[in-house]
Formats: C-alpha cells, structure tokens, sequence
C-alpha cells in the first residue's frame, strides 16, 4: 500500500511539474516554429548524432524512454521528413534494424541546436547558478536511475 506524501513532497513534484512542462513547451514552440521540427524529432536526432550516426531501433526507443512502436513511428517521420533518417539492416543480422542519421538530418540538428541553447539558457540556466544547476541535475539523475522505464512498475495500488 502507497504512503502519504507530505505537502514538501506534494510541493517539490508540482514544482518539478510546473517547471518541466513550461520548459518543454517553451523548446517544443521554439523548435517547431524556427528548426521546424518537433522536441522529441530532435531528440531522436540527437541521439543518432551521440551514438555516431546509428542506433539499432529497440536501444534508440530505450533510450527516448518511448515504446518501441512511439520509436517506429518518430523514425518513420523522419524518414519521409526530409530524409533526415533513414533505416538499414545489417548483413550479418537480418533481425536487427538501424536508425542512421543522414547528412539532412546532421544539418537539421545544427540548425536546432542554437535554438535548444537559447531556449535552455533563457529560460532555465540563467535563472539558476551553477552550482544549484550541479546539484538539481544529482538530484534529478538520482530521481530518474530510482524509477525503471517498465510498464511493470508496481507503486503499491
């Protein structure tokens, strides 16, 4: 059975709440309407570019946090959009399918990240110093290492 949660703790969730949905709506506006892409298309992109350019598609959804269908879909529209990505098998293993950033979608993600920085900056990082922004991230790790990305999680209802 769950425990109660005290009003700090009910507090420090809508906080942390409030503040990710403004700052994600923020980047979401932003990126759409200057990069013309959405944040999580970003994020895919990102990811392709931190793996060198290819990911197999189940770690890029694990990755994202996403399903692995939400994976197939954003990939999808990355293919037809644009040609940002595209998707490759493996001679080896036929099974496995890639996820490969094109040079359209190395591009794509050059034009965005100035965007993704001014929007971080404006309205996170300038607001915060430092050493404040080293221990939300701690905490904020911390949070996210305490939680599995499964539909298992049993919370005790």
């Amino acid at each position: 059975m769950a425990t109660r949660t005290s009003t700090e703790q009910l507090d420090a969730w809508r906080a942390l709440y409030r503040a990710d949905t403004l700052l994600f709506t923020h980047l979401d506006n932003t990126l759409r309407s200057v990069a013309k892409m959405t944040y999580f298309e970003h994020e895919v992109l990102r990811a392709l570019d931190e793996a060198g350019g290819k990911l197999r598609m189940a770690p890029l959804a694990e990755k994202l946090m996403i399903s692995r269908s939400g994976g197939t879909r954003l990939v999808t529209k990355l293919e037809d959009k644009d040609g940002w990505v595209v998707r490759t098998t493996s001679p080896t293993d036929r099974r496995a399918t890639w996820a490969e950033l094109t040079p359209s979608g190395r591009e794509a993600l050059k034009t965005a990240q100035p965007v993704v920085d001014a929007v971080v900056a404006t309205f996170f990082a300038d607001h915060v110093p430092g050493e404040e922004l080293r221990r939300a991230a701690r905490i904020l790790d911390r949070l996210a290492d305490a939680n599995p990305n499964d539909d298992g999680f049993d919370c005790g209802l």
